[in-house]
């Protein structure tokens, strides 16, 4: 049986982000605490240095997608996998039985900051630890601003094709566990594409990195 195969080419983007302030003090953990005048400059001028020296980039693509049903799971039990054609990449538990039910495709992305804010850390978090907090707060921010723009990629494709892409789902989250991190970034060729590679552990590598799915849905279906 010949192996399905993409239903898209590998799909690249880039671009430099804005980090919001708003969100960037929600990551440092801010609970509405009054700013003076001095840390306020502090952050405004470093998530300007951030939005400069840090320009994120991402690659998405589209697979089918097959559904089995009636998978022994534990005790007397059955679920539902979904398995990613074209790769060795299987999705099951709950979160992915709600997320994907009614899917024909999927769409596996990544995105990276590249290791420029790592290095920032190393090299400053111990003589600058407050610039050096706010400048991770401010990748993080600008990461996930990058999710975004990949996603409002895939979204218009989408619609273009006579899809409804789901919201988008990162392992680790729910029941989708770290262990399919492998097959996700196999999928994407993200070493040679971004330069992401794995810990024993699972951790991505730049840690400003992030990865998700998100299902695709045939309009006429839903």
């Amino acid at each position: 049986m010949a192996t399905a195969s993409p239903l898209t080419p590998l799909r690249q983007g880039a671009g430099a982000q804005e980090p919001r302030l708003s969100e960037v003090l929600r990551y440092l953990g801010h609970k509405s605490q009054a700013i003076d005048p001095e840390l306020k400059a502090t952050l405004e001028a470093t998530c300007a240095r951030a939005a400069a020296a840090i320009r994120p980039r991402w690659v998405w693509r589209v697979f089918p997608l097959r559904q089995e049903d009636g998978i022994a799971c534990s005790g007397s039990t059955t679920g539902t996998r979904f398995l990613v054609e074209g790769t060795s990449l299987v999705l099951d538990g709950l979160s992915m039985e709600v997320l994907l039910q009614g899917a024909s495709a999927i769409v596996l992305m990544a995105v990276t900051c590249g290791p420029g804010p790592d290095l920032a850390w190393q090299r400053t978090h111990e003589k600058h630890p407050t610039q050096s907090l706010i400048y991770n707060a401010c990748a993080v921010e600008i990461v996930e601003r990058a999710a975004d723009a990949a996603n409002a990629q895939i979204d218009a494709w989408s619609r273009g094709q006579g899809f409804s892409a789901t919201k988008r789902y990162s392992p680790g989250y729910g029941d989708l566990p770290l262990s399919v991190q492998p097959a996700l970034l196999d999928a994407l060729d993200a070493q040679n594409t971004l330069g992401i590679t794995l810990t024993p552990q699972l951790w991505m590598v730049p840690q400003k990195s992030v990865t998700a799915l998100m299902g695709l849905k045939e309009t006429d279906n839903l």
